[in-house]
């Protein structure tokens, strides 16, 4: 037996503890093996498939062991999801270019949907083999040229797949980059109102009154300046308690925005990045709208009257903040439907154009 497809068998064992999309993949690179070795011993084989078959085997050896190779416990590395996918991708192609001609025949449909699924229609490789469909000899279908046509081809869709979900896993990681961002400075302003809270007092003075989050007092009537009194009432968990409110406001927003996300069969958890984008951002929405009140940037809602109010409005502006993350959650599932090939994201992204402006 060939060394390479021996190390192969006892680098591949199915493993209960494997992370799921790696045991897929492991029985994917099971099957692949297999085939690999099956067509390069049929005798209508090319010319050159020995060698082939064993550049296909090394590639997926090294697609097993990246499997196996051991990660980070914050998460799967998209270096060894590559490492899979494009060495599973090189094999199936490597195989397609030594197989019988009979047997790439009669994967043709296969290829031609995986060919239609990833390459957009006006994309020559893709009408050179939709022409092959259309021969008039159907039983002399392919010749040794036709098949570097349909592997070509092949090749430029697996490729845009793999394109596919690096795309997918940048927006993830954007994603995460700036909920990590938002969460620092949401610690970082209630951490610096906490040791100053006279900074920026969260109080409004509705009708000789002194109302915190926390805390209200009237205001003596010899008083003409109440600004040192907001200072005084202001306490170090006013913005801990805003923050908190808006993020509680922003989970429940985030729990009920789950009802248009689909899943997805890319191994990257976008849509749990778009849920934890939401907290940090309602945290930072209810403060800020409760500042700009505060600064009576909206008529009428310059002075509240009680901390429940105070408390109240500070959950409306955290689940307000879907009104910031929702073209975000649009792009992500936009994202995700482009997986499912070239026009699935066409369509996405004219539904997600602006409509133009009717002509007079």
């Amino acid at each position: 037996m060939d060394t390479t497809a021996g190390s192969l068998e006892s680098a591949t064992p199915l493993r209960m503890g494997a992370w799921p999309w790696g045991q897929r993949a492991l029985t994917r690179i099971e099957e692949l093996k297999a085939l690999c070795q099956e067509m390069a011993l049929r005798p209508n084989a090319a010319v050159n498939a020995a060698e082939l078959a064993r550049d296909a085997r090394e590639h997926l050896g090294r697609a097993a062991r990246a499997v196996h190779q051991k990660r980070s416990p914050w998460g799967r590395s998209g270096v060894f999801i590559d490492t899979i996918e494009t060495s599973l991708h090189a094999a199936q192609c490597l195989m397609l270019r030594y197989m019988p001609l009979g047997d790439l025949e009669a994967r043709l449909p296969e290829l031609i949907a995986i060919i239609r699924e990833h390459l957009p229609a006006q994309d020559p490789r893709r009408v050179a083999v939709e022409e092959l469909l259309q021969a008039p000899h159907a039983s002399s279908l392919l010749t040794e040229p036709k098949r570097e046509t349909v592997a070509t081809a092949v090749e430029a869709a697996l490729a845009a797949q793999e394109q596919e979900q690096v795309r997918v896993r940048s927006f993830r990681n954007i994603v995460y980059g700036v909920t990590a961002c938002l969460t620092l400075l949401a610690v970082g302003l209630g951490i610096l109102m906490a040791a100053n809270p006279k900074l920026m007092p969260i109080c409004f003075q509705p009708q000789g009154q002194i109302v915190c989050p926390s805390a209200s007092q009237p205001v003596p009537s010899h008083v003409e300046d109440p600004d040192p009194l907001f200072a005084e009432l202001a306490t170090r968990a006013d913005y801990f308690v805003i923050e908190l409110v808006g993020l509680t406001a922003a989970a429940v927003a985030a729990a009920a925005s789950l009802r248009q996300l689909r899943g997805t069969s890319v191994p990257y958890s976008v849509p749990l990045a778009l849920s934890l984008l939401k907290l940090p951002t309602g945290a930072l929405t209810a403060v800020l709208g409760l500042l700009l009140m505060r600064g009576q940037f909206i008529p009428g809602l310059s002075a509240l009257d009680t901390s429940a109010q105070i408390i109240a409005w500070a959950i409306v502006f955290g689940y307000a903040q879907q009104l910031f993350t929702r073209l975000v959650d649009q792009r992500g599932q936009a994202l995700l439907n482009s997986v499912g090939g070239a026009e699935n994201a066409t369509l996405m992204d004219q539904r997600m154009a602006p409509e133009p402006t009717p002509k007079p």
